[in-house]
């Protein structure tokens, strides 16, 4: 059975109105080993039963030989771990975590397929982490569709904005349900959902692509459904559910 180690919040910054970044350090080693895309599992001071106060959350930085790890929480309405981490938790505050987990991560190998990243909200985390550990080193192209409610709500904005105009082989295109912004952005923002982006863009199945989808369960699991109806096979088309 996996230990609890000790976690310590290094920093904490903004992202958007209801997003903030925490860095946590863990003190117990210097190098903190981890694939892009696993998640951290926190044991939050929040309620008597123990698994009532387990929250897991994607990394959002990429390995990079030190002993912290960014992870991206959302503030949800009534959520008693997100709250507690936004209203109770400050720098210097100790937690308990585990080990890295989860499978969600590209193969070891250089890539021999494009990848096609859909994701909203907070789902970006593991796709930051990816990007910033493989896209200088892969040939074969990464598209990145992003969705949001708001242009507030792109998370990691500027920074994938610099990815695409260093990176030829990286698309990144975002769509915003409720509000577009007011001056055209150096990427491609589509009013609506993430859907039709990889419908235009990938409507006849190719064998040299693989979908990662990330996000809440209602879009990520639309997405299957459809990719699938396009006829292309479930072993392409990889799954990380948030709730």
């Amino acid at each position: 059975m996996s230990k609890w180690k000790e976690a310590i919040v290094k920093r904490i910054e903004q992202r958007s109105p209801t997003v903030r970044s925490i860095w946590l350090e863990l003190p117990d080693r210097e190098r903190l080993e981890f694939r892009p895309g696993q998640f951290l599992t926190l044991d939050l001071p929040i309620s008597e039963r123990r698994r009532e106060r387990w929250r897991s959350y994607s990394i959002a930085s990429a390995p990079n030989g030190g002993n912290e790890a960014e992870l991206c929480v959302v503030h949800l309405p009534g959520g008693r771990g997100s709250t507690y981490l936004f209203e109770e938790a400050t720098v210097g505050t100790q937690l308990l975590t585990k080990e890295p987990g989860g499978v969600f991560t590209l193969p070891d190998r250089p890539l021999d397929f494009d990848v096609v990243m859909v994701c909203t909200g907070t789902g970006i985390a593991p796709f930051r982490s990816m990007l910033q550990e493989r896209l200088g080193r892969e040939t074969r192209h990464f598209h990145l569709i992003f969705g949001c409610r708001r242009p507030e709500d792109l998370l990691y904005r500027e920074e994938l904005e610099e990815l695409a105009r260093r990176h030829p082989n990286f698309t990144y295109t975002a769509t915003l349900s409720r509000e577009l912004p007011a001056e055209e952005p150096p990427f491609e923002v589509l009013p609506g959902y993430v859907h039709q982006v990889y419908e235009r863009d990938y409507a006849t199945p190719r064998a040299d692509l693989r979908f990662y989808l990330c996000g809440w369960s209602q879009m990520v699991d639309e997405a299957r459904a459809r990719l699938l109806k396009l006829g292309y096979p479930e072993e392409q088309v990889i799954l990380e559910l948030y709730g």
